[in-house]
């Protein structure tokens, strides 16, 4: 139009120059559009992670789906899953209306008796004086109705005084008279001329390791008792308790390689005051389960590295290292897919890898807060047939289980890596669904290991579940305070979680040992003194040392 300026190029008359500017245009365009869909496939990838971080930090815990994604799954793949399901289900058994209508349709609240094993303090209640004779002859006692309330008393701590008898001679005559007073011998203990009594020791570290209470908070606790025990003399009970009870620690890692499965995980730890290491350097917890079959070990163990050398040094010792003669017996490693574990199983001692399904679950249930929440329940439906087949076999023998899983779990198996391949090829790999599904293709080798011994496990649980006590107690202490603390906490956490393993009470196990270890100077009088060797009848009952 006249009067406005243009700042259009003049197009050119040839055909050809035409062309190659259509075709310049076309690529740029088709450039800027894949450059939108990339960023539009990473501004979703971070919703999916914000989604995900917001529902691990004000979520449940728990590794479970979001309710408000199972309203997302899609209708058409939910059914199809449900008929997969129901066909492996058993036939129903034919209705019985009767009982039926007998059935409450809300199951009703049951109260648990109160443990046996509590002293009873009985109090008779009984109708008043004027009452009673009011009744006069008319009325027979026939008994009590009974009923029963938990009580608690206040912890009681109580000081127990020494008294060593004394003798002197009548005469210099005397034979042996020269040595002048006879005095009875101080008892052993695990502490010599410590003011902490073995019930108190026990008491400090079940606190601490048991309970996840800081020494600080103990000080505070004895502090309304009365009691002058700041956390600076306790630490140094508990470090000092780490060279009297080297032994039974030896004995008890010379049970770990008896076992055919050996699990493992490690997890983060602050150690301060780490000789070359700065403090913000962090620091690894390592757990390692195994032991004979019915004689379960847990053995903890602190390192400065997360390196391979760590489990090789604790699993592949040599008989002389272990402090025996025989070489133990070859094992299979279970754990997570960390590849330092790779590198453990390919020793000669190592006869397989397996790995942990429940981590690749975790990676679905993140995933299924995401955009491809339809297909992350798919899997998380194939995972969950797995965990049936496992729950129907609790109670069976390892050789029943493998013949079964080799029936049953199989085949899931085998639909579950065909689903892994159908979906690697069109899903986004950076986002939440595609990083599990690669995770899980990645980890395929050791995740089917589980058929080959019925002795294996599904996932590496029990290493987990061993190594959560420490999880939550570095919440409240944060850090260790030297490299020797970490070591002792890792050998009173061994004591500990392989007592809770063999079904003793923390507290009544490290009493009983705190009090018996002293006078153990055989290996017999020590090996007497593991978990696996005692039951709660051969300890002392809670509160009976008075």
């Amino acid at each position: 139009m006249p009067g406005m300026s243009s700042t259009a190029q003049p197009l050119p008359d040839a055909p050809a120059e035409l062309r190659a500017i259509i075709a310049q245009l076309t690529e740029q365009l088709a450039e800027a559009e894949r450059e939108r869909g990339a960023q539009e496939q990473r501004i979703a990838q971070l919703l999916e992670t914000i989604e995900l971080l917001k529902r691990k930090r004000f979520g449940r815990s728990a590794d479970q789906v979001p309710d408000s994604q199972l309203r997302l799954f899609d209708a058409t793949e939910l059914e199809a899953l449900i008929g997969e399901l129901e066909a492996e289900l058993p036939a129903p058994a034919a209705p019985d209306t009767a009982k039926d209508k007998e059935t409450p349709t809300k199951r009703q609240p049951v109260r648990r008796p109160l443990p046996s094993h509590l002293p009873r303090v009985e109090r008779l209640l009984d109708l008043g004086e004027d009452e009673k004779a009011a009744m006069g002859e008319d009325w027979s006692f026939i008994g009590y109705d009974t009923s029963e309330q938990l009580a608690i008393l206040p912890r009681q701590t109580y000081v127990i005084v020494y008294k060593r008898a004394k003798y002197v001679a009548r005469t210099q005559d005397v034979p042996g008279a020269e040595v002048g007073v006879k005095i009875a011998p101080r008892p052993e203990q695990i502490i010599p001329k410590s003011i902490a009594h073995a019930s108190l020791l026990a008491g400090i570290v079940t606190a601490k390791f048991v309970d996840a209470l800081p020494l600080y908070r103990q000080e505070k606790i004895f502090e309304r008792e009365g009691i002058d025990l700041s956390r600076q003399t306790m630490a140094g009970l508990l470090i000092q308790l780490n060279a009297p009870l080297t032994p039974i620690a030896a004995a008890l890692k010379a049970l770990l390689r008896q076992g055919a499965v050996v699990h493992v995980d490690e997890t983060p730890v602050q150690v301060l005051r780490e000789p070359g290491r700065d403090n913000t350097q962090t620091s690894y917890m390592w757990v390692f389960c195994g032991g004979p079959p019915g004689q379960p070990v847990r053995w903890f163990a602190y390192a400065d590295s997360r390196a391979a050398c760590v489990p090789k040094g604790v699993l592949l010792e040599t008989p002389a290292q272990a402090g025996g003669t025989d070489p133990p017996p070859a094992f299979y490693l279970q754990s997570d897919g960390y590849s330092a574990y790779g590198v453990v199983a390919n020793a000669p001692e190592v006869i397989g890898h397996a790995g942990c399904w429940t981590h690749v679950r975790r990676k679905f249930v993140d995933a299924a807060s995401g955009r491809n929440s339809a297909a992350a329940q798919q899997m998380l439906a194939y995972i969950g047939q797995l965990y049936a087949v496992e729950k129907r076999l609790r109670a069976a023998t390892p050789a029943e289980r493998h013949t079964a899983r080799l029936q049953q779990s199989r085949p899931i198996l085998d639909a579950i890596k065909t689903w892994l391949e159908a979906t690697v090829t069109r899903t986004p790999p950076k986002g939440l669904l595609g990083k599990a599904v690669h995770y899980a293709l990645g980890q395929w080798p050791i995740l089917t290991t589980f058929l080959e011994d019925g002795r294996l496990a599904i996932d590496n649980n029990s290493a987990e579940n061993a190594i959560r006590p420490f999880v939550i107690g570095r919440k409240n202490w944060l850090f260790a305070g030297s490299p020797k603390g970490a070591e002792t906490s890792a050998l009173l956490y061994s004591l500990i979680e392989t007592a809770k393993a063999n079904a003793l009470e923390p507290w009544a196990y490290l009493n009983h040992l705190f009090e018996y270890l002293p006078s153990a100077k055989t290996p017999e009088a020590i090996a007497a003194l593991l978990p696996h060797n005692l039951t709660m009848d051969d300890i002392k009952p809670l509160g009976s040392i008075l």
